[in-house]
């Protein structure tokens, strides 16, 4: 009977630990410049923000990185573990709506000149 217990107690101990979602996002996108040519290649700056409310709401999550792009211009970085003094865990995805905001320097650096923002459907809401 001790045996049945203890084997239950694991089996929720391992179950709890495995459901525990990542504290961070994939987020990949193809980067062109002004004259619509793909940046294949080449090392870029970015700085992402998380804006609660509207496409233009107060930042709650800001953080910069540096993506290298590959031959078809496409970059793939994980929101949550660039360089930020906030907390990814510390956004209340029950808040929304919430925007991801995406500015990018082609040149590597923090000049950014390609701006997009877009609202989050769902996928972040796993976090929820």
């Amino acid at each position: 009977m001790k045996t049945t217990y203890t084997l239950l107690l694991f089996l929720l101990a391992t179950v709890s630990i495995l459901a525990q979602a990542p504290e961070k996002m994939s987020y990949q996108a193809v980067l062109r410049d002004a004259s619509n040519t793909l940046l294949t290649n080449q090392e870029v700056g970015m700085q992402i923000s998380i804006l609660q409310s509207t496409a233009t709401g107060t930042a709650v999550y800001l953080e910069t990185q540096t993506a290298t792009t590959n031959i078809n211009g496409l970059i793939s970085i994980e929101i949550g573990l660039g360089t930020s003094s906030d907390d990814f865990s510390a956004i209340d995805w029950s808040a929304g709506p919430y925007f991801i905001k995406t500015a990018t320097d082609p040149t590597g650096g923090s000049n950014y000149t390609i701006i997009g923002t877009s609202q989050f459907m769902s996928v972040p809401y796993a976090l929820y």
